[in-house]
């Protein structure tokens, strides 16, 4: 994957983490009764950064990202996506 590639994808967490309210009262509208709303924001937030990330990789190439690309976009995920899970926690004053 290329370098721009891989710090827009950062960029998109970075950008999320900074802002989690936006998933968190989409997250308060959809969630079931029983379900845990930091765990649902978090994965509405995760999939809405990857979703984007390969909309915008898919129109940049031509292409979707191959076995590596995609490996490494989940490797990115993986290590980046903590601080989200923090931010998070931080507004819905579980910290």
């Amino acid at each position: 994957m290329a370098v721009r590639d891989r710090k827009e994808l950062e960029s998109l967490i970075k950008v999320a983490a900074g802002d989690p309210e936006v998933p968190i009262g989409l997250a308060r509208k959809m969630v079931p009764t029983q379900g845990n709303i930091e765990d649902f924001a978090y994965g509405l937030v995760s999939g809405m950064v990857m979703g984007n990330f390969i909309a915008q990789f898919t129109s940049r190439n031509g292409r979707q990202p191959d076995r590596d690309e995609t490996a490494e976009i989940l490797t990115i995920m993986m290590v980046r996506m903590p601080r989200l899970r923090l931010s998070i926690m931080k507004a819905l004053n579980m910290r």
